[in-house]
């Protein structure tokens, strides 16, 4: 590296460089020395390439070297950078600065090293006068990285802060631009990185002198830094905007052009980031963001204040127009219109007015805007109003009906002025894309809205696809609407056009007219081109499909396009080729009656033949399962006579490891079955057998696909197949676990189509599957009996009995279909008649009860009072297995007769009805609540089961079962309008403990489901605050459950919890964190007295509440509560100590002024905790304990040291001092242990 041979250094560096990239090894301290010295040298080589070198192995190195080098080498950069000042040598340096600092963010976790780092870096902006400007941005950018990653690590040292806040205040009216920006930047990452009262007191600085400020100038400066802030922290000033908008919206006709351009980006960043605020002003500040789009004092829109209406649909739109763009070098008004067009998105986006009220306002106003001049900002408003439209069109149809209504009627006029657009920049190509994008989205929103200017829009249509292809040079704006051709965006729209179910006649002229353009482009050189074209006649082919109206003038073309398509079968391009095979099954399935027969044949020709091997054949396959699925234009017998052919190409595909390609080859089974059995006989027994080897495959979830080909060929095989099968099938099957709708739907149709085909087999079928299920059992049954472990529990086989149950039902009303009677549960009554005593008379019995609840659930079951005797029988069984059944099945046959709850509900809630029945019969209410209120929603049976239900729980004066909670809280999870107020009255006025504790108790039940609705949500947040006033509850078990409640809340539903809630709730929940000395009592055990707090759960639920509500809604609660819980929670339990360091942890930095405050307080409880002594002659668990408690306290002795070191705290210096003496013993020995850690 020190050799005069510029082009020796190069390579030394080279190669060091790659060492570094591949080595993981940590260098000695003087292997990282020597390093890093001699890669600072190399930023002042004479050679760049030198320099570039250095500062690459500068950044690789920082992963290998200890954190003291890292910080000895960025100081030394620094103090070079500051000693050479304007020399070239600077960039270099500060270049190396800010790739080291980047590396130390990005590549290590350690965030002590990185903020100790900032002093260095700030010293360098501070004490350099005249720093050059890229070298100042490569300063800032590596303080930025510093703050960003960092900040809480450097708020601990409140001399750096203070120059941080210093000097960015001081950069950002620099005179350079690129620093200015910079310095508002890093200024924005302090506030918003760095904690405590510093970034706080910066924030309040800035809007000092922005309040302070007379020059207009220095007024942007400082609200472009809020602007910063606003964007990724807008809390911080939320409680700002209100008197900066007072303030600004008077100023906004000022002739100065900056201060207009920065107010409309201040408005805008608080429209999309502190929405709330400026509803009370948003007219205000439409009329403004209006107003800024007007802005144009030098040209003249011909008067056109409204939307062009004029129809040109005889001009010519092709590019041989001349432009007649205004232009004026001079004329910045540009900016001033272009921030108003993106005020206004951002209020469409706001929420603050209704989806009507945007498209009447906002897309009114955007209208009127299409022919503007400046090419940047006309690209601004197409994307801003096709963005609007795509948003609203992602609304409810019932929140966007009105809307819908206003957009259709401003639909015309947005064409005519787009046209408009177009013919006064007709060079522009990028005004007519977005145009085309515009047309597509108004298409999607509803089938018709363009019909009445379809005829306007075509002669453009036309002209587009018959030009050239070409492509413009894009706004940024732009990039994510439009495509990179102007044929595609046409394309892309008449592909939304045609996504309609009816085609009217204005429709018809217009594809008429354009069918042509998409043939022509089939065979486009362009890339893209051809698959959109494709895709358009795809598209159109299937709304022709669907047409009532006469589609004869488009058979030739799809004739032709026919063609076409075979013609390009052999692409190698793989998007076009989906498109081609898209294309001819989709022609095939909607007018293969209508094609002429050599077209017809060429094309499933096509199909049926395999030459790109198996990747290509999901796309060819795929193709003909279209083209053949019913109910298809094809005629049978040109589905019969390529039958033969496509199952002999499929064949191989059956042993691929593709899943893709075996899935495409059963569902060519599939569909060609539905033809016949004559179709498929010839090779059914083949196929059977191809079918059987999939499934074996994967035999504990087969593929829905290879269940439905199953069922499909069965009706082609011969009975004597079917019998040789039966035990490996089942044998199969008995394993499978369904996972979704549409395989247990496919498994289903498999038995029942054996059932109807082959009523013989259905008995051996039966048998057979009773004695999979009964050997499966058998050996639960055994594993059960052998464990000697209680506690390691023999899961019960509940997947194989689900299968067995299903398919016996499926099979029988197969079989009982083709004897034309209707399904029964005879053999099912006959199978749980009798009480078991065996083991296989209950593998039996757990079968008949599983599938007649499959039965109820279906409503399948009749009703039978004798049945659901037999029914009540069973869950007085001494087994648990059918009692659990037997609650499940009389569960869902009271859930298909709902009349019949009041009885099993009585039968559940006798008085001496206690044990295992009862809590069976319990289980069965839970089951029959979950069918009629959870699934069925039937409020009409629900409301006098609620009744029922509530009636018994306020009368019964001892604990209520946790079934029942369930129950009810079904209710209001499914019916959320109605039993959620109910639930929280119940609450409210309940005077009785253990009712009140049962209805909180359904409250968190209601909390814990993971699928609430958004209804539900709502109610549960109109109701949070009635139900956590319980917190204040005289009974402590009340307040725990409550306390449980509101943990339940923040943990899964924290979005309800607004400032509203939390500022009423807090006081009660903090007051949960103090000790109650009335309920500790003192036993006495002998000679020793042992201490009993009766409050310890609810406190310690109180503690969990402080932490998940610091974790996830940090700055909810206010800083002295919480540090005042901590200081308290340090001198509790053990458990509760725990849970303080865990919200010391999430606080550390957003609470370091508070904590700070505290320390004295701090170290008081931790002493306390210290001084805490062993009771004599303590037993091992106690000593555990004792011990245990003792490193918790060094815990937060640890976890607070870094705020003591920027603290003045005598009491904690001292006693960490103590700890840290090793005659402190064992403290001494945690200290050291835990600041190893890092804890």
């Amino acid at each position: 590296l020190r050799d005069p041979d510029q082009d020796l250094r190069a390579m030394a560096a080279s190669d060091l460089l790659d060492l570094l990239k591949k080595s993981s090894s940590p260098f000695s301290r003087d292997d990282g020395e020597r390093c890093t010295a001699a890669f600072v040298k190399l930023l002042y080589d004479a050679q760049s390439h030198v320099q570039n070198l250095g500062m690459e192995c500068l950044g690789q190195v920082v992963r290998l070297i200890d954190a003291e080098i890292t910080r000895a080498t960025v100081s030394s950069i620094c103090s070079e950078i500051q000693q050479r000042g304007k020399s070239s040598e600077s960039t270099a340096l500060s270049v190396g600065l800010r790739v080291m600092s980047n590396r130390v963010a990005e590549d290590t976790e350690d965030r002590v090293l990185l903020g100790s780092l900032a002093t260095a870096i700030v010293s360098v902006l501070k004490d350099t006068s005249d720093l050059p400007s890229d070298v100042a941005v490569d300063v800032f950018s590596a303080l930025s990285d510093v703050l960003t990653h960092a900040g809480a690590q450097v708020a601990m040292d409140t001399d750096t802060v203070n120059q941080i806040q210093e000097t960015l205040l001081s950069y950002i009216g620099h005179s350079n631009m690129g620093v200015r920006r910079r310095a508002i930047a890093v200024l924005g990452a302090f506030v918003v990185h760095v904690p405590g009262k510093q970034s706080e007191q910066a924030l309040g600085t800035i809007f000092q002198r922005y309040e302070a400020c007379t020059r207009p100038s220095e007024k942007c400066i400082m609200l472009r830094v809020l602007v910063t802030i606003a964007r990724q922290r807008p809390e911080r000033v939320a409680k700002l905007v209100p008197s900066i908008v007072d303030r600004e919206l008077g100023s906004m006709n000022e002739d100065e052009h900056e201060v207009r351009v920065t107010m409309l980006l201040v408005f805008e960043t608080f429209v999309r980031h502190c929405t709330e605020p400026m509803a009370p002003r948003r007219d205000e500040i439409y009329n403004t963001a209006v107003e800024a789009l007007k802005y144009d004092p030098n040209y003249n829109y011909d008067a056109e204040d409204d939307m062009d209406t004029g129809s040109e649909a005889g001009e010519d739109f092709g590019d041989e127009y001349e432009d007649d763009i205004y232009e004026d070098e001079e004329d910045d008004s540009w900016d001033v219109r272009l921030s108003g067009v993106k005020l206004l998105a951002a209020i469409a986006k706001s929420g603050l007015y209704t989806p009507s009220e945007v498209v009447q306002r906002i897309g009114g106003v955007l209208g009127t805007s299409f022919k503007e001049r400046e090419d940047v900002v006309r690209a601004e408003v197409l994307t801003t109003y096709a963005a609007m439209v795509t948003a609203l069109n992602d609304l409810a149809a019932d929140s966007a009906s009105e809307m819908v209504n206003v957009l259709q009627q401003q639909a015309p006029k947005v064409v005519a002025s787009s046209l408009a657009a177009i013919k006064s920049y007709p060079r522009s190509v990028e005004t007519k894309q977005l145009a085309f994008a515009i047309f597509a989205r108004l298409a999607s929103v509803k089938q018709d809205i363009l019909d009445s200017s379809l005829s306007d829009i075509a002669p453009l249509v036309s002209s587009a696809l018959e030009a050239e292809d070409i492509s413009g040079t894009l706004q940024t704006a732009s990039n994510s609407l439009v495509k990179t051709n102007l044929k595609l965006d046409v394309l892309e729209f008449l592909h939304s056009l045609a996504q309609r179910s009816a085609i009217s006649n204005s429709a018809v002229e217009f594809f008429a007219s354009a069918k042509d353009g998409i043939k022509r482009n089939v065979t486009s050189k362009t890339f893209q081109v051809p698959s959109a074209s494709f895709n358009a006649a795809t598209s159109l082919v299937l709304l022709l499909g669907r047409a009532s109206a006469d589609v004869g003038q488009f058979v030739s073309w799809a004739d032709d396009m026919a063609r076409d398509a075979a013609s390009l079968t052999s692409t190698d391009d793989q998007g076009l080729k989906r498109s081609v095979y898209g294309f001819i099954g989709t022609v095939l399935q909607q007018l293969g009656d209508k094609l002429g027969a050599s077209s017809v044949d060429q094309l499933l020709g096509a199909l049926a033949t395999l030459t790109g091997g198996v990747n290509d054949s999901p796309i060819v396959l795929g193709a003909f399962v279209q083209a053949v699925s019913q109910p298809t234009a094809l005629p049978a017998e040109k589905v019969a006579a390529v039958a033969p052919s496509v199952l002999q190409s499929i064949e191989p595909l059956f042993r691929q490891n593709s899943m893709a390609a075996v899935t495409v080859a059963l569902d060519v089974v599939k569909v060609l079955a539905d033809y016949g059995a004559d179709t498929v006989a010839p090779v059914s027994e083949h196929m059977l057998d191809n079918i059987i080897a999939v499934i074996s495959r994967t035999p504990e979830s087969p593929p829905a696909s290879a269940l439905q080909a199953f069922a499909a060929v069965c009706p082609s095989v011969s009975e004597d197949s079917m019998r040789s099968i039966t035990s490996e099938i089942l044998k199969l099957l008995s394993t499978t676990t369904v996972y979704d709708g549409q395989s247990a739907l496919a498994l289903s149709e498999v038995f029942q189509v054996v059932g109807r085909t082959f009523p013989g087999l259905a008995s051996s079928w039966k048998d057979t599957i009773i004695d999979n299920w009964t050997q499966t059992h058998a050996r639960y049954a055994k594993q059960r009996k052998d464990s000697s472990n209680e506690a390691i529990q023999v899961p019960f086989p509940s997947t194989m009995l689900t299968n067995a149950a299903k398919s016996i039902n499926a099979l029988f009303a197969g079989y009982y279909e083709s004897q034309g009677q209707q399904w029964s549960s005879e053999l099912l009554d006959t199978i749980v008649r009798a009480p078991p005593k065996t083991t296989s008379e209950i593998a039996l019995v757990c079968l008949g009860l599983r599938a007649l609840g499959y039965a109820a659930a279906k409503g399948d079951l009749a009703r039978s009072e004798n049945l659901a005797a037999q029914l009540d029988a069973h869950i007085q069984s001494e087994h648990d297995d059918v009692r659990n059944e037997a609650a499940a099945a009389l569960g869902k046959y009271v859930g298909s007769y709902p009349d019949t709850f009041s009885a099993l509900f009585a039968s559940a809630t006798t008085p001496g009805s206690g044990g295992a029945a009862a809590s069976s019969r319990l289980q069965a209410v839970k089951v029959a609540v979950e069918q009629i209120v959870g699934v069925n929603h039937d409020q009409a049976n629900a409301e006098p089961m609620w009744s029922q239900i509530v009636a018994y729980a306020q009368s019964e004066q001892g604990a209520l079962p946790d079934a029942l909670a369930q129950s009810l809280a079904t209710f209001a999870v499914a019916l959320p309008g109605v039993f959620v107020p109910a639930l929280v009255e119940l609450i409210s006025s309940s005077t009785n403990t253990n009712v009140k504790a049962f209805f909180i108790t359904t409250f968190r039940t209601v909390l814990a489901d993971r699928h609430l609705g958004t209804e539900c949500d709502a109610q549960i947040k109109s109701a949070l605050i009635h139900v956590l006033a319980s917190i204040d509850d005289e009974n402590v078990d009340i307040r725990r459950l409550s306390l449980l409640a509101l943990y339940a809340v923040i943990k899964s539903k924290a979005c309800l919890l607004d400032d509203g809630i939390i500022g009423a709730i807090e006081p009660a929940l903090f007051k949960q964190t103090v000790i109650n000395e009335s309920l500790v009592r003192i036993i006495n055990m002998g000679p020793i007295k042992k201490r009993i707090d009766d409050g310890l759960d609810a406190r310690r639920c109180a503690f969990q509440c402080v932490h998940m509500l610091v974790r996830m809604l940090p700055g909810a609660a206010s800083d002295k509560a919480v540090a005042d819980s901590v200081v308290r929670g340090i001198a509790d339990d053990h458990d509760i100590r725990l849970l303080v360091l865990q919200i010391i942890h999430e606080t550390l930095s957003s609470l370091a002024a508070a904590y700070a405050a505290r320390l004295d307080d701090i170290a008081e409880s931790v002493k306390k905790v210290q001084d805490t002594k062993l009771p004599p002659k303590a037993v091992e668990q106690e000593i555990e304990k004792h011990h245990a408690m003792l490193r918790s306290s060094v815990s937060v002795l640890v976890a607070m040291e870094p705020i003591a070191k920027n603290a003045s705290s005598a009491k904690f210096d001292e006693l960490l001092a103590a700890v840290a003496d090793p005659s402190s013993g064992e403290l001494a020995g945690y200290l050291k242990e835990l600041r190893s850690k890092d804890i």
